[in-house]
C-alpha cells in the first residue's frame, strides 16, 4: 500500500482539542473518583482522521484553526509524525476534552469544552489557505464541531468553494452544520445513527427508515453515504449498491476515535480509487484497529491488515 507519490488528503479541523483520557474502575457522580491511568492526545475529529490516514501510509495535510496559547502539543505531534501542517493560528486556547472511561461497565463519559473563538479575519485566512490547497489537492475531509463564533453554514461555504476546483469532500459533522453541509452536496457524508436521527427528526429505529434516508441523501446529489452503527458495524451506499459491513471482534480499549478511523479508512480507499466494497473493508478494519488502543491513537498498518480480510460484507436492502 506504500505510495509516496500520492497527493495528500487534506483534513480540516475547525475546533481542535487536547483529548485527556482517564481510566478508572468505576466512575460515580458526586463521589471522589480515583484514576488508574491517563493519557493526553492532540485531537479534534479532523486531526484524529489525519492520524489514521498517516498510519495507513497515505500522505496527509492538516489545516483549520489552532489556538496559539497551547498549540505546542499539536505542533510537536505533527512534526514527530511528519504530518504537513497548514493550520491558521488564532488567539486563545484550544479546548480540552475530558474522556472518563469506566472500565468495569465499559462506559465512556465525555466533557467537551466549547473551544477557540476565531475572528472574521481568521476565517478569511482559512478560506485563502483552502483555495491555495484546492489548486493541487483533490480530497478534503471536513470533520467535527464548530467553534462558537463560526457561522453554522461554514462547511457548506467551504464545500461550495471546493466544488469550483473539482475537489471531493467527505463531511463528518452533526446538527445544523451537517444539515447545511448536506445542502451543498459534498461527495460523501458519514453520520452515525444518533446524528442521522437528529438530522431527520426521526427515531431511525427501523431498517426501512434508514434505507429511505440513505436513498433521500443520494437523491440530493451526494455520491456516497456511510452510516456508522457502533458495535453493529456500518452501512455504505452509492447509487448502485448498499453494503453492510460487520467488523471483526476485538478487545475494546477506547471507542472514542472509532468513527474518525472509519472516515480515514474510507477516504484513503476512495482517494486510491478502491471499490465501495474495498473502501468499507479498509474503513472497518481501521476502526477495529483503533478501538483496540487507549485514547485516540491510530492502529498500525500491520494491525489494520490483520483485520481487513475478517470484515464481513453483504448487500443490504
Amino acid at each position: 500500500m506504500n505510495n509516496h507519490h500520492e497527493t495528500p488528503i487534506v483534513t480540516v479541523t475547525l475546533n481542535p482539542a487536547i483529548d485527556h483520557t482517564l481510566h478508572l474502575p468505576i466512575f460515580t457522580l458526586g463521589q471522589v473518583n480515583r484514576v488508574d491511568s491517563e493519557r493526553t492526545d492532540p485531537g479534534g475529529k479532523g486531526i484524529n482522521v489525519a492520524k489514521v490516514i498517516k498510519a495507513l501510509d497515505h500522505p496527509v495535510l492538516v489545516t483549520g484553526f489552532l489556538g496559539n496559547n497551547n498549540s505546542t502539543v499539536f505542533q510537536n505531534y505533527f512534526k514527530s509524525e511528519d504530518i504537513c501542517n497548514q493550520f491558521v493560528e488564532t488567539p486563545g486556547e484550544n479546548r480540552v476534552n475530558i474522556k472518563i472511561v469506566d472500565t468495569t461497565h465499559d462506559i465512556v463519559s465525555e466533557l467537551n469544552f466549547p473551544g477557540i473563538t476565531p475572528t472574521t479575519a481568521d476565517l478569511d485566512s482559512l478560506i485563502t489557505t483552502l483555495r491555495q490547497l484546492a489548486e493541487s489537492h483533490k480530497w478534503f475531509v471536513l470533520s467535527g464541531s464548530l467553534p462558537p463564533t463560526v457561522p453554522t453554514d461554514i462547511y457548506a461555504q467551504i464545500i461550495t468553494m471546493l466544488h469550483q476546483y473539482n475537489c471531493k469532500v467527505i463531511l463528518d459533522t452533526s446538527g445544523p452544520a451537517l444539515a447545511a453541509g448536506i445542502a451543498a452536496r459534498p461527495f460523501a457524508v458519514k453520520p452515525n445513527l444518533p446524528e442521522l436521527s437528529q438530522l431527520m427528526n426521526s427515531a431511525m429505529d427501523s431498517d426501512e427508515e434508514i434505507l429511505a434516508t440513505i436513498k433521500q441523501l443520494l437523491n440530493q446529489g451526494i455520491s456516497k453515504v456511510a452510516i456508522s452503527l457502533g458495535e453493529k458495524g456500518s452501512l455504505v451506499a452509492d447509487c448502485n449498491q448498499i453494503l453492510r459491513a460487520t467488523a471483526p471482534t476485538v478487545a475494546v480499549s477506547s471507542t472514542v476515535g472509532a468513527g474518525d478511523a472509519f472516515v480515514a479508512g474510507f477516504s484513503v480507499g476512495q482517494a486510491r480509487n478502491l471499490s465501495l466494497t474495498d473502501s468499507i473493508r479498509l474503513a472497518s478494519a481501521a476502526a477495529g484497529a483503533a478501538v483496540a488502543l487507549p485514547g485516540t491513537q491510530a492502529g498500525s498498518l500491520i494491525e489494520v491488515n490483520k483485520l481487513i480480510n475478517k470484515v464481513q460484507i453483504q448487500e443490504w436492502r
